[in-house]
């Protein structure tokens, strides 16, 4: 007998969980910096954290392939759940003591186990749904109303709010993570009409959206510090601007706050001039799905875009506030893959034609949800990553025919 022979199959076996274990070692063991001076979250705390919500599924699903590979391996569910919290203690021991920058908290220990069993469970699950075309169409049929759902309720969630009133106030320091602004803030414009700060101002309907900033840029040396906050009637900023060093930070409210996911925060990085006092000119054109930010100053002139569609649902789990550049269609395109492989892949287990409206049903659903909802259309990229995605079924369904024949 070959050696070989016998070999191939134990690589096959385990070489999945190796790549689980690498991806999750990739994901949190890579020292990282803050983008807003960290928080001091407590180990303890389960709930604590502006973004505790996305933190926690993001947490699940990093630990979901490490799952699937040890069920797929044989490995029994107890030795499983076993190795899943070994790994998550592990790593959570290492984010605390020598690596800098990852935050580690029993939160984290406790969705990266859950995750773990979700894994473990997706083998069984999935036999238990194919085991019969009728059973996968009425999972598909589950699941493509789920989606509807999801991908209405993602959109509704980055709506930019519309408050009635706002509050302009001159940023403060809190002595925790808050530096004084070094700079000064000279004068601020809604809608081309200068306004009177630490006065509330009503915002007429479709109003209120186009904000422009006079200031004297801070000392590019010093922390974190709150340039100008516009607040609302229930205490939360509506947006707020704050320098570090000579980077800007920008944040728009929207529903993700109060969800604890990632909202619309944007990092200019290397924006403000190099000496403090430089005269600065910032603008800000705000919509419900989309915001545009221009900047003017010594340094030259830089623009930013954001326009929201279906496929930007990733953004509110995303780890960090950095700014994705090319990634962004790399990002959108996989979302859309990994939202429509399932059902495509269900759809399929009754018959092509079944694959194939749900394909017609997917699409149209995409392109009913801006014409509904006033947000953008799905770029290029999020069409591909769902055609892709639907045709994971149908090609699976292929190659296993191939294979039984």
């Amino acid at each position: 007998m070959d050696p070989s022979s016998s070999a191939r199959p134990r690589v096959a076996t385990w070489a999945p969980v190796a790549l689980a274990l690498a991806f999750v070692g990739a994901a949190t063991l890579v020292p990282v910096s803050h983008g807003t001076g960290g928080d001091d979250i407590p180990f303890w705390c389960l709930r604590c954290g502006d973004y505790a919500l996305a933190d926690a599924l993001a947490n699940v699903v990093l630990f979901v392939p490490l799952g699937w590979a040890l069920s797929r391996a044989g490995v029994r569910s107890r030795r499983g759940l076993a190795v899943v919290l070994m790994t998550t203690i592990g790593v959570e021991w290492l984010q605390h003591a020598p690596i800098p920058g990852p935050v580690a908290s029993v939160a984290d220990i406790l969705a990266n186990t859950v995750g773990g069993a979700v894994g473990m469970a997706l083998p069984r699950l999935h036999r238990w749904v194919v085991e019969t075309s009728r059973r996968a169409v009425r999972a598909s049929i589950v699941y493509g109303v789920l989606l509807i759902a999801c991908l209405g309720a993602g959109e509704a969630t980055q709506v930019v709010l519309s408050p009635r009133a706002l509050y302009w106030t001159r940023g403060h320091a809190d002595g925790s993570h808050y530096v004084p602004f070094t700079g000064s803030l000279n004068e601020v414009r809604v809608d081309g009409v200068p306004i009177v700060l630490d006065q509330w101002l009503d915002v007429p309907a479709r109003g209120g959206g186009d904000v422009a900033l006079e200031l004297a840029s801070g000392r590019p040396d010093t922390g974190l510090a709150h340039v100008v906050i516009a607040w609302m009637p229930n205490a939360r900023g509506w947006m707020w601007l704050e320098q570090r060093d000579r980077d800007l930070h920008v944040h728009f409210a929207s529903g993700s706050d109060g969800a604890r996911l990632r909202g619309h925060c944007v990092w200019l990085r290397h924006v403000m001039p190099a000496v403090a006092g430089e005269s600065v000119t910032v603008r800000f054109v705000v919509r419900r799905f989309e915001y545009r930010i221009f900047l003017v100053s010594s340094a030259g002139a830089i623009a930013r875009e954001a326009r929201i569609s279906p496929g930007d649902g990733w953004r509110l789990f995303a780890p960090g506030e950095g700014e994705w550049g090319l990634w962004d269609g790399l990002l959108t395109a996989g979302w859309m893959a990994v939202l429509l492989g399932p059902l495509g892949y269900l759809a399929s287990q009754r018959s092509r034609a079944t694959a194939a409206i749900a394909a017609v049903g997917a699409a149209l659903t995409v392109l009913l949800l801006p014409v509904l909802t006033g947000c953008a259309w799905l770029p290029v990229a999020g069409w591909c990553g769902l055609g892709g995605g639907l045709l994971i079924g149908p090609l699976s369904r292929a190659r296993s025919g191939r294979a039984s024949g």
